[in-house]
């Protein structure tokens, strides 16, 4: 059976991944017929906030423990993942990909990439073994490949229907680190055929939980095509 991993930052939108999207991704992977296995680092959250005033707790949380609550604690250290294992690497979105995976949302293109991260995404790209990133994330694929060879193309949303954020701007600085930035609705996914990397804008765009699930769902099957005609 094929098997994906898939990387959590969290647990929660604002400091962590994105739960319907994480959700729905792996009930896509199953739903594929693949199997899957969670992955995070071990390492604290850059912050914590509170979901319902939108403040900072004064308090330290892990990675990795906050994200076991989406994998109900089936879920390994991101320095365990033996890429050979798996034939796709899935990345939902929210705040914990350019908070903990990066730090874009605090320093934007001129941002850092988690160690290990990099080699992770580098690795798939190299052994042709795609790649799906939800939402903001991937914005992690920018920066992976900044300064590479590779120029890949990724959605964030697009500019032609309501967004809660502004995608003209998200848009610009992604541009600074040699990524392509396609505009997509809610209703599409881009799939960028030459390094078999699949985006598609989730929450980025003003969308209902229904939406969502059917941009998760049109992103994960296509990873399967790709996957099956290897």
């Amino acid at each position: 059976m094929k098997s994906i991993a898939i990387i959590f930052s969290g647990c929660g939108n604002m400091d962590g991944s994105e739960i319907h999207e994480s959700v729905f991704s792996l009930l896509s992977i199953s739903e594929v017929g693949y199997q899957y296995k969670c992955f995070a680092p071990d390492i604290d959250q850059h912050h914590t906030i509170n979901h319902i005033s939108k403040d900072d707790m004064n308090e330290t949380r892990n990675v990795l423990v906050e994200s076991s609550r989406i994998a109900r604690g089936d879920i390994k250290d991101l320095k365990q993942l033996n890429i050979d294992e798996y034939d796709g690497l899935v990345i939902p979105g929210g705040a914990g990909s350019v908070k903990n995976l990066t730090n874009w949302a605090f320093e934007g293109h001129k941002s850092t990439i988690l160690d290990g991260m990099k080699d992770i995404i580098m690795t798939f790209v190299k052994q042709n073994k795609p790649i799906v990133a939800l939402c903001i994330s991937p914005v992690v694929i920018a920066k992976a490949m900044e300064g590479t060879k590779f120029k890949p193309n990724i959605t964030v949303g697009t500019n032609k229907e309501n967004s809660p954020y502004n995608i003209n701007a998200v848009k610009k600085e992604i541009e600074l680190c040699n990524t392509k930035v396609s505009m997509k609705s809610i209703d599409q996914i881009n799939v960028d055929e030459d390094l078999n990397i699949i985006t598609a804008a989730c929450y980025m765009m003003d969308a209902d939980i229904k939406q969502i699930r059917h941009n998760v769902s049109m992103a994960i099957r296509k990873m399967g095509e790709i996957i099956e005609k290897k």
